[in-house]
Order: structure tokens, then C-alpha cells, then sequence
């Protein structure tokens, strides 16, 4: 059983999809969700990251999460996540924080998803 980080915010259940790297036709993989099974990884505190609107285009905004959970969560970069019935993308990779105990240590995600 995953450890959960401790603190006196409120922890939130995550979904996570894990899609099949497929070929993109050009030498390199893309992710498919169509057989994507949801699992639920409870534990995690959220953050509200950046709302930035896209000011070239002037019909999107980026919305985005800071998630903190277990070090050792079944999280990869190419997964798909969904917070409080919103699906996001990860940006960049996902980072495990070391810390002296496993109460303090904990995965990173920053979360992303254009909307408009």
C-alpha cells in the first residue's frame, strides 16, 4: 500500500489513465488512450498553479494544478490525469521529492490543460 504524505490539508483521490505508446508514423510514439483502463490513487493535495490566457490567439487559457502525492505512485509523464472531474495532461516529467521520512517524501506532477 502506497504511504500518504501527511499534513492538515485535505488529500484527494487522482485518476490516472495509462495510455499505449503507439508509432506516430515519423519514427516516434504517441500516446493512444482507447483501451485505457481509470485507476484511482487516493492521497494527493492539490495546488492551484497558473491560469495564463493565450494572448497571441485570444481564445484559450492554460489552466493548471500543482498535485503532490505518494513517492511511490504508479504515475509515468505520458499518463493521463483527471482532478476534481477535469482530465490534464502532465508537463514535463514526473518527480519523485526525497525526504527524510516517508511523510515527507512525495511525487510532483504539474498538471495542464487548454481550454477555449
Amino acid at each position: 500500500m502506497a504511504a500518504v504524505i501527511g499534513g492538515i490539508v485535505d488529500r484527494h483521490t487522482i485518476v490516472r489513465e495509462r495510455p499505449t505508446l503507439v508509432d506516430d508514423g515519423r519514427g516516434g510514439l504517441e500516446p493512444d488512450f482507447t483501451d485505457a483502463d481509470p485507476v484511482d490513487l487516493p492521497g494527493w493535495a492539490l495546488d492551484a498553479g497558473a491560469t495564463v490566457a493565450d494572448l497571441q490567439n485570444r481564445d484559450g487559457a492554460l489552466i493548471q494544478w500543482t498535485a503532490r502525492g505518494p513517492f511511490d505512485a504508479d504515475i509515468e509523464r505520458h499518463d493521463r490525469i483527471t482532478v476534481l472531474g477535469a482530465t490534464f495532461q502532465i508537463d514535463g516529467g514526473v518527480v519523485r521529492q526525497p525526504g527524510p521520512s516517508p511523510r515527507t517524501s512525495h511525487t510532483i506532477l504539474l498538471l495542464k490543460k487548454w481550454e477555449g
